[in-house]
């Protein structure tokens, strides 16, 4: 009687799991789940070949003719780069008639040749840099030393803020005797509602150098 009464229950349970599966089968028959080929949502990712995601088209050389002929202007830059050459009090003095150090001394800098300062023993790459240090030739040396003159001794990575760069320029003249005639001023520059665009003043910064 027991042994009849377990196959019982143990059929009911078998009915019962068969039964589900039967349900399900004849559920899937009838609906057909349906998914997109491509998600609803994908999120854009800017590449290089993306508008504007590749590098920006490198910039010409600042306009130091139209900058440096605006004197209130000037005389802010001048106070700046004195700021932002103080660092390379370690490397080079800027007195007159003051001493060499790690660095040539920097009074007379601008207008001079390269490697001629008296009694510095320049790098042979310096040697054969053959420039005079005007804007344009410092401003392509303070930007990137190693680029401009590959070869020289001088470690430093270069100034590459522009208002910086400009300002240390405008200071190194400032106590150069030697008169080294402003750039012609470069055309305006006009913007998409026809207006002109000038060279802008110079903002706050920081790191510095010059050349040996």
């Amino acid at each position: 009687m027991s042994d009849l009464r377990t196959n019982s229950i143990l059929g009911a349970t078998l009915g019962a799991v068969l039964g589900v599966m039967a349900i399900g089968v004849f559920a899937n028959s009838l609906v057909h789940p349906n998914y997109p080929e491509k998600a609803g949502y994908l999120p854009e990712v800017a590449g290089a070949d993306a508008g504007g995601g590749g590098p920006a088209a490198p910039a010409g050389p600042p306009d130091f003719g139209r900058i440096f002929a605006d004197q209130t202007q000037l005389a802010s830059l001048v106070t700046h780069g004195q700021q932002v050459t103080a660092v390379c009090a370690a490397c080079h003095d800027f007195t007159a008639g003051g001493p060499n150090r790690t660095g040539p001394n920097l009074h007379d800098l601008f207008g001079r040749r390269s490697a001629s300062h008296p009694g510095f023993d320049y790098s042979d790459a310096m040697k054969s840099h053959n420039v005079t240090w005007d804007y344009l030739a410092l401003n392509a040396f303070l930007t990137a030393p190693s680029s401009a003159v590959p070869g020289t001794r001088m470690a430093f990575a270069g100034i590459h803020n522009e208002n910086d760069r400009v300002a240390a320029i405008a200071y190194l003249r400032s106590i150069s005797p030697t008169n080294v005639p402003l750039p012609v001023p470069l055309p305006e520059a006009a913007s998409a509602d026809g207006a002109t665009t000038a060279a802008t003043t110079v903002a706050p910064a920081s790191s510095p150098a010059a050349p040996h």
